[in-house]
């Protein structure tokens, strides 16, 4: 009796030591981290959000310029003070990102772009000051590029990610060979490991990097074909800055092309299209401020939803004009509204 006692013990001795097991491993588990964006803006009746750098008027403070801004506005990009990439993150939790992200951006009703980049001046490699000749195939730079990243997610939990800015005027100066340390395909295959790092901490974050449609100090177009060098699989939008009137050729909008921007879906087919940024100066030699209206008017209509583009960021460059010598803006220093700011209104519409 006692040995056919002991004999039912044991499988359930065994089954309780297997369940404390479980339970203890479960308990010592790390949780996996999964982060949900802060954002969640409405699509507005137009079909596309708009944005801009709401870069302050004479006598304007930022506060007053962003709230200005997020009048015809629903997003506006965030590059930190300007702040290096292993920096950023630090920026967007401290007492800037308190100001900007929360209280100027979020708090005025926008959403933030936030762009992450990797390009110095002359396009040479931004590198955390212990890594000043590393390349771009460098393991440690890589690793650090992409905790960066990481990083910057945590800290502002954003729903629109660009992890490198005008990333094809890298490619445009070294190219993209194989035994090149600076090739363009470094880029891309670690652009896609972050892109995967991203979706894991955070699914709901769109995230792309981001193109130049022009090569301004050249004065011409950008070469499209390095689009194909990305998993179409691993780019949420296709999203582009333009300034056409640098191109040579080009002095007037009615000058480009109506498929000036579609050709780039030929590449990424079907992508939701963006632009962070659109510029084109109010000058005479260029139209003045009337073309500044049509140029608004056409990239809004002729040059994307007329070509089936589903245009989904409008973003325009700056607010005010940024000196006496720039005319970018939609507003002069002094408050005097121009042409293409009504042109502005005129597309934002109801929506706010």
């Amino acid at each position: 009796m006692v040995l056919i006692r002991k004999i039912l013990v044991l499988p359930v001795l065994i089954i309780v030591a297997l369940v404390i097991v479980l339970i203890v491993s479960r308990l010592n588990r790390p949780e996996i981290e999964v982060i949900k964006p802060v954002d969640s803006p409405e699509n507005p009746n137009r079909g596309f959000f708009m944005g801009i750098l709401p870069v302050p008027g004479d006598g304007q403070s930022f506060e007053e310029a962003y709230s200005q801004a997020a009048q015809y506005c629903e997003f506006t990009p965030v590059w930190g003070r300007p702040t290096p990439f292993y920096s950023l993150a630090g920026d967007l939790s401290g007492s800037w990102g308190q100001a900007f992200l929360e209280r100027n951006i979020r708090g005025n009703g926008m959403f933030p772009l936030i762009h992450v980049s990797f390009i110095g001046p002359n396009v040479t490699l931004i590198t955390p000051p212990d890594m000043e000749n590393a390349a771009l195939n460098n393991s440690a730079w890589r690793e650090a590029y992409r905790q960066a990243v990481l990083d910057v997610v945590r800290s502002s939990r954003p729903l629109y990610l660009s992890i490198g800015n005008e990333v094809n005027r890298w490619y445009e100066k070294y190219g993209g060979e194989e035994n090149n340390p600076n090739g363009f395909q470094n880029f891309v295959s670690l652009y896609e490991e972050i892109y995967d790092a991203v979706k894991k901490l955070s699914p709901e974050t769109k995230v792309f990097c981001t193109f130049a449609r022009e090569i301004v100090s050249e004065n011409r177009e950008a070469d499209l074909t390095v689009l194909s060098m990305f998993n179409p699989e691993k780019m949420d939008l296709l999203v582009f800055t333009s300034y056409p009137y640098a191109v040579q050729g080009i002095k007037r909008p009615s000058d480009i092309p109506d498929d000036y921007y579609s050709r780039a879906l030929s590449y990424l087919p079907g992508k939701p299209f963006g632009f962070s940024e659109l510029g084109w100066p109010s000058i005479d030699f260029f139209g003045g401020e009337q073309a500044q209206a049509d140029f608004i008017m056409q990239v809004a209509g002729r040059l994307t939803r007329e070509q089936g583009i589903n245009l989904h960021l409008f973003g325009w460059a700056w607010l005010h004009d940024l000196n006496e010598n720039d005319h970018i803006g939609l507003i002069k220093r002094d408050g005097t509204e121009k042409l293409a700011y009504e042109a502005w209104k005129n597309i934002s519409g109801s929506n706010k």
